[in-house]
């Protein structure tokens, strides 16, 4: 029954869209699709991952992989897109066995490749409604694109410009493609999220100088894990130095069933010529705080994903850019992980150095390394590790 109101929903509001959008006319449907664009996204990644415990395995695999999509140009304000998701072992260079666990390859080794977007998009400039797969950008549900693949999303989301510096944005989402898309399909999460999905909403604005952005997600029943999140954070720009600013966050993850989690965040800012420098720190309480895909945690850069346990968090970031066209990021972070509100955590103590160096070759060509060393302290029951990454990218 959810499906088929979701079904007329969509095509009710597909059919207004159109209607509105006859006296804009900006090609014919034929003109639409012959003048539409291809683009590829494509990319060279390779991951390598290493355990200092003996009985847990490390992680390798190389592939060659990115997006290939078709986008139409605007009929009547309104244009389709698809898009082709791919990775792919290259050459099988590396053991197929070896990939699983790097999220660049299936869970079981295999190759990534699906329908990753489909979307009808009516955009007015001031109104916008996208039906269908689609990638999104709110701070706590976002398309997290830490690995080769984004994540995306089977949803319908309205968008309003209509006052200045401000972006309001209303959407339901049915099913995901999970972290990375590495599973090649969208699925329903009804552990997570309960059988009827999510709604949302999500607001970007300035005020008075300020930067604001504020996301609620609702799950819309109980029988799931979670019953919402939420997020607000902004960035002030302070009167001294250059480019200073400080920013702050708040965000929360309710529980149908134990305490609720709550995260709070502080981040302070400067330059000193060709080098950035900012200081960090986040606190959760209660209990691990979860977003539905993002990393929205300043101390959290590299990892991008929960489990948040309980913790105190302070870090710092460098970037330095000795070119235009080059930066080089470095940073530390130090995680202090605390018990729950009567929850038995696996802690998760530790010190992560992190090194993230990119290099645009051209205006379609770059390189990035990553590079990151998580040593946990005795008290947690997690493993030490090296995360390497080394990716070439190439966009036409």
């Amino acid at each position: 029954m959810k499906n088929i109101k979701l079904s007329l929903a969509v095509m009710t509001a597909a059919s207004c869209a159109t209607g509105i959008a006859m006296a804009d006319d900006n090609y014919s449907i034929s003109e639409a699709l012959q003048n539409g664009k291809t683009s590829i996204d494509a990319q060279v990644f390779y991951f390598d991952r290493s355990f200092d415990k003996p009985d847990t395995p490390d992680a390798e695999a190389l592939t060659v992989g990115g997006i290939m999509k078709y986008e139409s140009a605007k009929a009547y304000n309104t244009k389709l897109g698809f898009a082709y998701y791919g990775s792919h072992s290259l050459f099988d260079i590396i053991d197929r066995d070896k990939g699983g666990g790097t999220s660049i390859l299936q869970s079981d080794g295999d190759d990534i490749a699906f329908l990753g977007e489909a979307y009808l998009d009516f955009d007015t400039g001031a109104n916008e409604i996208k039906l269908g797969r689609q990638r999104l950008t709110g701070p706590i549900m976002n398309d997290h694109g830490i690995r080769l693949l984004p994540s995306v999303y089977e949803a319908a989301v309205y968008r309003n410009k209509s006052l200045p510096d401000t972006t309001l944005e209303l959407g339901y989402v049915d099913r995901y493609s999970g972290f990375t898309s590495k599973l090649s399909r969208f699925d329903a999460q009804e552990k997570k999220w309960g059988t009827d999905g999510l709604g949302y909403i999500y607001v970007k604005t300035r005020l008075a100088g300020v930067d604001l952005r504020a996301q609620y997600i609702d799950t819309l029943d109980n029988s799931g894990t979670f019953d919402n999140y939420s997020y607000l954070d902004g960035k002030l720009p302070l009167g001294f130095g250059q480019k200073t600013y400080i920013k702050a966050q708040l965000g929360g993850t309710g529980y149908n069933e134990g305490a609720n989690a709550k995260m709070y965040g502080v981040k302070a800012g400067t330059s000193f010529g060709k080098i950035d420098v900012a200081l960090l720190y986040n606190k959760i309480e209660d209990n691990a705080f979860k977003a539905v895909e993002a990393g929205p945690m300043y101390t959290d850069w590299q990892q991008g994903y929960g489990n948040y346990e309980p913790s105190d968090a302070v870090g710092v970031q460098l970037i330095f850019h000795p070119l235009d066209a080059a930066s080089i990021k470095l940073g530390y972070v130090d995680v202090n992980s605390e018990d729950g509100d009567g929850e038995d955590f696996n802690i998760d103590s530790y010190q992560e150095f992190n090194l993230d160096a990119k290099y645009k070759i051209s205006d379609a060509s770059r390189v990035r390394l990553r590079y990151s060393n998580k040593n946990q302290d005795e008290s947690s029951d997690r493993e030490d590790r090296d995360d390497f990454r080394l990716i070439y990218y190439y966009s036409f």
